[in-house]
């Protein structure tokens, strides 16, 4: 089921379409946003089907302008779940290096 949701993206609050994977009533969910494959951490959820306008009165189910802050504390989209960054796990140099020295060079 696709969902709205309200996280924060770099420290500041963000509204993305996001997938819940796993079990419908699972107690702690994990969230995607399917565009880029990144894990969110949503502070807010909607789904987008309960979305839609009144019938021709205009009102709107969410006011969104109300859902304009997340909690400082709160899990930023770009982080890992311990806080610390990803170690590289590619080293090119690893690969190319051995193939350096068998390279001769012309004059």
């Amino acid at each position: 089921m696709t969902h709205l949701i309200l996280h924060k993206v770099r420290g500041e609050p963000a509204f993305d379409v996001a997938c819940k994977l796993g079990e419908p009533d699972e107690e702690d969910p994990i969230w995607i946003i399917p565009t880029s494959g990144h894990r969110a951490y949503p502070y807010l959820t909607w789904k987008i089907d309960e979305l839609v306008a009144g019938q021709g009165d205009g009102d709107r189910v969410v006011d969104f302008c109300d859902h304009d802050t997340v909690p400082q504390d709160w899990p930023d989209h770009y982080t890992i779940d311990n806080g610390s960054k990803p170690e590289p796990s590619f080293n090119i140099m690893a690969i190319i290096s051995p193939m350096m020295s068998k390279f001769k060079r012309r004059l």
